[in-house]
């Protein structure tokens, strides 16, 4: 699996020579292995691709982000399949039951709201914060039906903005570097969804009819917290820059402890998705393979 992230702005055209990405940037000329690259993030609208490269992109699995003119991510192109064995995955998961998808969702907003209480832990939340969690975990139940994690979620990042502060409220810079962080993971992880074989748009709770990513949708909640804690730790000063954009992106190498040994994001995604199925099969929760934060290392650029 490719694990290079591929950023590109201000070049001339991308193209395929053998089997590599070659960019062309006036007079640079660079090629880069497919089998290295994860992903390509292209920020430049006046980029030309040749038919060709988005082919053998495609066939090696490579996760492609065209971004807008805020450079914010505006299109995925993942290929139709993926897997070997698609039909037989994909009909494992027409097979998934709601009663076990409620004993999966709760399984993963319990393991959320812990990462969230360790972000909230190193930096310094006043504890009566964190006792509201502690409690509110406690009485999370299959299916999450008295929305405990919307719940969480107010007091968490209460805990780090002003008593005004909404996720959806444009006046925040930081709203937009969180906003950055959350595709490029999203983004990931449906790529990563797709090479095993699932159904992207059928999820264990999210079942939104416009949303052809339900299940990467479910699969972000408890990687929602790395990026927290980046941009808490590291806020956006006006407007996010190449440089910040770049930090973002490079997210997906920081490394986080999942299965009890440290891996990086990308290949975080990949154990907790390939986990899903020995989850549905014994309908246990612990079963899945999440991220946990208390040993995070962000990667240095």
């Amino acid at each position: 699996m490719g694990w290079r992230v591929v950023h590109v702005s201000q070049v001339d055209q991308l193209s395929l020579h053998l089997d590599n990405l070659r960019v062309y940037q006036g007079d640079l000329d660079v090629v880069v292995p497919l089998n290295d690259i994860f992903a390509l993030v292209i920020e430049d609208l006046s980029c030309k691709l040749s038919s060709r490269l988005m082919v053998e992109l495609s066939k090696h699995n490579i996760l492609v982000l065209l971004c807008n003119q805020q450079y914010l991510p505006e299109c995925l192109i993942q290929p139709v399949s993926g897997h070997f064995g698609q039909y037989k995955q994909m009909m494992k998961q027409l097979n998934w039951s709601d009663e076990t998808k409620d004993v999966i969702w709760s399984g993963i907003i319990n393991r959320k709201i812990e990462n969230q209480k360790v972000i909230m832990r190193k930096h310094l939340v006043e504890p009566h914060r964190i006792e509201k969690m502690d409690s509110l975990q406690l009485s999370l139940v299959p299916g999450d039906e008295h929305n405990i994690e919307g719940q969480a979620a107010r007091i968490y990042f209460n805990s780090f903005f002003d008593e005004n502060y909404t996720r959806d409220s444009d006046d925040y810079i930081e709203n937009a570097a969180l906003n950055y962080g959350y595709t490029i993971i999203h983004s990931a992880i449906a790529r990563t969804i797709v090479a095993k074989g699932l159904i992207p748009g059928l999820g264990i709770h999210h079942i939104g009819e416009r949303n052809p990513h339900n299940l990467a949708s479910d699969i972000i909640e408890p990687f929602r917290p790395i990026v927290d804690h980046y941009v808490i730790k590291h806020p956006p000063e006006g407007y996010l820059t190449k440089d910040y954009r770049i930090q973002l992106i490079n997210l997906l190498h920081a490394k986080v402890q999942t299965d009890k040994k440290q891996h990086t994001i990308i290949r975080s995604i990949e154990l907790f998705v390939s986990s899903l199925f020995d989850a549905f099969e014994t309908g246990e929760s612990g079963k899945l393979k999440m991220p946990d934060v208390n040993k995070m290392n962000f990667h240095e650029s």
